[in-house]
């Protein structure tokens, strides 16, 4: 007996990036079509929560600015210069506190990149922040968190040291260039320096790998069918923290744009397998301390 059953036909190269537009539409695309694509996708923005953690993150870092120097803020307020900025001959903003530029973008940083992604996880999404990577390491999870840690850590100080002997990299580091009155103000420094990379590891290895790593077909409209489950999509989550990681730190000195790729692998491999952030933001944090203190000499 013949099998008369045939496969359903294959969607067109248009179909799954906007479902909304009919086949004859793509075919004939015009000036319509075009404006159709962009609203369409920027709608996802406001209706899709991949699109939703996508957006959010795009829009939060352009008002951080180019590597936290919120430019938007001198709009507001003249004074305003940001980290690592006109050191020694800017205005004073906070009395007694040299690196007051520094100390104020991360605060706001904390709070357009922590708390507002929190915010959006525990109100919109209904998910605990332990999903986003912001929980201590499961126990079972706890042994590889620690190995980790001293992987990076081993690893990590050579290169950094090596680091320091770049001229662009001494340059453009510590954020606050201006001298230290003594080792407690250098320990001071560094202290409120941790803001930072709690800022840079949640927003890219937390928000964007583990919300883009968690998406199911449920959470997008007209996912296709077939098994409920992940979609293609979110096995490109880790790539897709590295590349926005990187992107973010074009401009910085060409060792360090080189090694982002590197370290946004790796911290984004081992943040998702222990299931936490922390392993890697304490790693981050005290490799640059290090380097601080070898370009600084403190004592």
């Amino acid at each position: 007996m013949t099998d008369t059953t045939q496969d359903p036909p294959l969607p067109m190269a248009g179909d799954e990036f906007a479902p909304e537009l009919n086949e004859n539409e793509l075919e004939n695309p015009t000036v319509q079509t075009i404006l159709r694509i962009i609203y369409f996708s920027v709608r996802r923005f406001f209706t899709e929560k991949p699109g939703q953690i996508i957006g959010s993150t795009f829009v939060l870092l352009l008002l951080w600015g180019t590597h936290g120097r919120i430019e938007v803020l001198r709009l507001i307020w003249p004074a305003w210069r940001g980290p690592g900025v006109e050191v020694g001959t800017r205005p004073v903003l906070i009395p007694g506190i040299p690196w007051d530029n520094e100390l104020i973008s991360w605060a706001i940083g904390v709070f357009l990149l922590v708390i507002i992604p929190i915010i959006l996880i525990t109100r919109v999404f209904k998910q605990p922040i332990s999903d986003y990577g912001l929980g201590l390491p499961p126990p079972n999870r706890r042994r590889l968190a620690l190995i980790s840690f001293v992987f990076l850590m081993v690893i990590g100080i050579p290169l950094f040291y090596f680091g320091t002997q770049d001229a662009t990299m001494r340059a453009f580091y510590p954020f606050f260039h201006g001298p230290f009155a003594n080792i407690g103000s250098f320990i001071l420094y560094e202290l409120t320096y941790l803001p930072f990379f709690l800022i840079i590891e949640f927003i890219f290895r937390g928000f964007l790998l583990f919300g883009l790593g968690g998406i199911r077909d449920s959470d997008v409209k007209d996912a296709g069918v077939g098994a409920r489950g992940p979609l293609f999509f979110a096995r490109y989550a880790l790539l897709i923290q590295m590349l926005s990681y990187t992107a973010w730190h074009l401009g910085n000195p060409l060792p360090e744009v080189w090694g982002t790729p590197v370290w946004g692998l790796a911290a984004g491999a081992i943040a998702y397998a222990v299931r936490s952030i922390w392993p890697v933001t304490a790693a981050h944090w005290l490799l640059n301390v290090f380097f601080d203190f070898i370009v600084v000499h403190p004592f």
